[in-house]
């Protein structure tokens, strides 16, 4: 017998083990509804529990989206994240300042404000550009890898490579 007949022999019967482990589960899972009626006819009802872990994986699984599609094309979130956040932050000021009522010091604080917005947004415009270059590099890359890869197992190149020992 081969090593790849004793290695699938071997995954069979580790399938087999978790399909009696699964059956029996199955059991106990049938043996306590049955008896979980009996007992809860004399214990209190149950209180509907908030939903707090389902909105907990809903907002982890929002922010993995996130990640894995700044990963994806190449932009670093951290960086992102903290440049939206001065962003908001100067926004917020600019907004409480333009409540204020008009003053020189205050069109002076605005103008420092707005110039610090203004280089925020090119800071972050520049940081997706940066992401769209280093993308367009690995896709640059991967295809070269991967016409190399093409050539290497082409049955005319292997030809010539043959040919060109023999010559």
């Amino acid at each position: 017998m081969t090593v790849s007949g004793l290695s699938f022999n071997n995954l069979q019967l580790q399938y087999q083990a978790l399909k009696l482990d699964d059956a029996s589960l199955q059991r106990q899972n049938v043996a306590d509804q049955v008896a979980a009626p009996a007992t809860l006819k004399h214990a209190e009802p149950k209180q509907p529990k908030p939903n707090v872990n389902n909105e907990n994986q809903s907002a982890f699984l929002a922010q993995l989206m996130e990640q894995m599609l700044a990963n994806r094309i190449g932009l670093d979130k951290q960086k992102y994240d903290e440049i939206t956040k001065k962003i908001e932050e100067t926004q917020q000021q600019i907004d409480t300042l333009s409540e204020q009522p008009a003053s020189p010091a205050k069109d002076k604080q605005l103008s420092i404000l707005e110039q610090k917005l203004e280089q925020l947004n090119d800071a972050l415009e520049s940081l997706v550009e940066q992401a769209n270059r280093n993308r367009e590099q690995k896709e640059r890359t991967e295809l070269a890898a991967k016409d190399l890869l093409e050539q290497y197992h082409s049955p005319a190149a292997a030809q010539r490579v043959k040919n060109s020992f023999f010559v």
